[in-house]
């Protein structure tokens, strides 16, 4: 006999078309914007759109057109500050510790899940932001990225260098501490991620115009607590330790680690680590695969400067690729395919893929194990405070009269 699930469950080609369309349709809406500010800058620095359009994105589908909006405006005005309070660990770590206690407090109304891409996306420009390029050394930029090591911040300090050879005291650190206090680029930066995520904001509901509002769970203060301090003292630390120690770049995965597997409430679904972890693992071998077939670094002219294209039409694919498989029951696959996409997306050569992937599983996995511990901790101490009061009492010792 057949069953009503039976009847009701869409034919697998057709599901599977439904996501495609759903996954080429998100990524328009995170490219497009970037592509077009990068025609008109010429910089870089404009992918960061598509970070913003990914944040507006979950911010429509998590908590309404409203939180969209709201989300869109406070994240151009913290990206300049991001930026700016990189240049030192405290002050890092102190707008880290603020953004995560304001997705903390979004628990209590069941709005985190919208806004904690905001802190984990930001991580990016406080650790590690994208340096502006003066139009004039564009043309340089093919022969400086040939060489195996080449990253765009090392560029930066060459050409500076060439252009100020009469002055040494001009080191690598002071030509990037001068971009992060730059008001052009740090304007720009603030247009780059508004632009970015307020596109998919006013867009997105007129498609899902036929689609349920959210559902929201709001948490009650002893469910929000423990969750808001997890995120805040491991997000905070992680932020300072990484900008004390600038060589590791990739420290941004680890942030976002914590904020994605860290849950409110006191029944943790300890799969959904696993799966991460597991998932993250096997991506790094795939990342590697990848990279064998694809060699060394190529460039494409667009817009008039060198871009890896090869690299990004790859980690688009693996992207669309996983969100098409982000709403299986097994989460895995989707984390399997997020590592190389994000490590292909994140880099703008061979060598840097490599990096950012060994670095992206290391990340991860000391980001999991915090919030293993941390969960450990919150369940314990919940179950200690739940007991009865005679409960919790001192044991006598044998032999002591009642």
């Amino acid at each position: 006999m057949t069953t009503t699930s039976e009847v009701t469950k869409p034919p697998f080609a057709k599901a599977l078309l439904r996501r495609g369309v759903v996954a080429v349709a998100l990524i328009g809406l995170m490219l497009i914007p970037a592509i077009i500010l990068m025609a008109i800058t010429r910089q870089p620095s404009a992918t960061y759109a598509a970070m913003g359009g990914l944040i507006g994105a979950i911010a429509v589908v998590a908590g309404g057109r409203r939180i969209g909006v709201v989300t869109s405006i406070v994240l151009g005005l913290l990206a300049p500050i991001a930026i700016n309070t990189g240049l030192s660990p405290i002050t890092g770590a102190a707008v880290m510790a603020i953004m995560t206690l304001a997705v903390g407090r979004m628990s209590r109304y069941g709005l985190h899940r919208a806004v904690f891409l905001v802190p984990a996306m930001l991580a990016w420009p406080i650790l590690s932001p994208i340096p502006w390029i003066p139009r004039g050394d564009l043309a340089k930029l093919d022969a400086l990225l040939a060489k195996p090591a080449a990253s765009l911040s090392g560029i930066v300090g060459h050409l500076h260098a060439s252009a100020t050879s009469g002055h040494t005291g001009h080191s690598l650190q002071e030509i990037l501490i001068q971009q992060r206090m730059d008001t052009k680029y740090l304007t720009w930066v603030a247009l780059f991620f508004f632009i970015g995520a307020i596109i998919p904001t006013l867009l997105l509901p007129l498609v899902l115009h036929r689609a349920h509002a959210p559902t929201l769970t709001p948490h009650s203060r002893r469910e929000a607590m423990p969750y808001t301090i997890t995120i805040t003292v491991l997000t905070a630390v992680a932020t300072y330790y990484f900008l004390d120690h600038p060589k590791q770049a990739a420290g941004a995965f680890m942030i976002a680690t914590i904020l994605v597997l860290t849950q409110v409430g006191m029944d943790i679904e300890w799969s959904v680590t696993i799966q991460r972890v597991l998932g993250t693992l096997g991506g790094l071998f795939l990342t590697f695969g990848v990279m064998a077939l694809i060699g060394t670094n190529s460039f494409t002219q667009v817009f008039g400067m060198p871009f890896p294209l090869k690299l990004y039409i790859v980690g688009i694919v693996f992207g669309m690729a996983a969100i098409m498989l982000k709403f299986n029951s097994k989460q895995w696959p989707y984390y399997l395919l997020m590592t190389p996409t994000t490590a292909l997306l994140n880099a703008y050569t061979t060598s840097q893929v490599i990096s950012l992937g060994r670095q992206r599983v290391t990340d991860n996995l000391v980001g999991a194990v915090l919030v293993i511990l941390a969960g450990l901790i919150t369940v314990g101490t919940n179950r200690f405070l739940k007991q009865p009061a005679d409960e919790r009492a001192v044991v006598a010792p044998p032999g002591t009269p009642a």
